[in-house]
């Protein structure tokens, strides 16, 4: 999968990139209006008579760019971290009928989504056809030594000397992985059998150098103190040296924070 970086996009960057690297799924870019949609489209195309079988993304931004998106190539619906989420500008009917790939959020608001999208209705809408979901939110919370699970982050293995982020995130991909498949979400073959097994190393020289404490901005590789992460509203994941920076920087910005499937918050002093 290769994505187009919502907070810098080049297009021509990108289909460069395409063609270097061939992905299957590749996520082209934010369409905020029609004129960018038929730009990438026109990438699109160009990508295409190349790579007939790649599944390329258009991500709308607007409700007249979902209609302007071709039916033969996917919708990306924005569901984590962005500036503007798909159910801000639209109604689940907008997106049913059509191809489509949730972007960001963690699984059980993507779950959410996947049931508002191809749940019965009683007008008779056809579902759509959800062909993938992403988030990367698994990685970050790895960066501080925690695997997501149904239950929210967990910190077991967090006492060992050295822990890895590789696996971290292999860790906590496979609880994602059984999170689908104990709701029926899953394909019927799969590359891969099996969970991950939780094993540990030293973190190499990026690894400590991308675990920043939100608040302090002190490496969690070499603090004393236990890290913390947190999952908030915005779909955004924050990692913290400790207990005592997650709760000043949650307090202070009033956040409001992920419990399962409640939103709770702070509010201000």
């Amino acid at each position: 999968m290769l994505d187009n970086d919502f907070r810098n996009p080049d297009l021509d960057r990108y289909v460069n990139r395409f063609f270097e690297y061939e992905p299957q799924v590749g996520v082209i870019g934010d369409a905020y209006n029609v004129d960018e949609v038929d730009e990438y489209v026109a990438a699109v195309r160009e990508i295409q008579g190349s790579y007939p079988e790649a599944d390329l993304v258009i991500v709308p931004k607007c409700r007249a760019a979902i209609q302007a998106v071709p039916d033969d190539l996917v919708l990306g619906y924005s569901r984590g971290y962005a500036d503007r989420l798909a159910h801000e500008f639209s109604e689940p009917r907008d997106w049913r009928g059509r191809r489509v790939h949730i972007l960001g959020g963690s699984p059980p608001k993507q779950l959410e989504v996947i049931k508002q999208l191809t749940q019965p209705t009683l007008t008779g809408d056809p579902p759509a056809d959800i062909v993938g979901v992403d988030w990367n939110g698994v990685h970050r919370g790895a960066q501080f030594g925690e695997f997501w699970t149904p239950d929210g982050w967990d910190d077991r293995g967090r006492d060992a000397d050295h822990m890895t982020v590789r696996k971290t995130v292999r860790h906590g991909l496979a609880q994602i992985r059984e999170f689908w498949q104990a709701h029926d979400v899953w394909p019927e073959s799969t590359p891969q059998e099996g969970g991950a097994e939780l094993t540990y190393r030293g973190p190499s020289l990026s690894e400590l150098e991308s675990a920043a404490c939100t608040e302090c901005e002190g490496n969690v590789w070499t603090t004393e103190r236990g890290p913390y992460v947190a999952e908030y509203g915005t779909g955004e994941i924050c990692g913290y040296c400790s207990y005592e920076c997650y709760f000043s920087h949650r307090h202070r910005n009033n956040l409001a924070e992920l419990a399962g499937e409640q939103s709770v918050s702070f509010p201000p002093a």
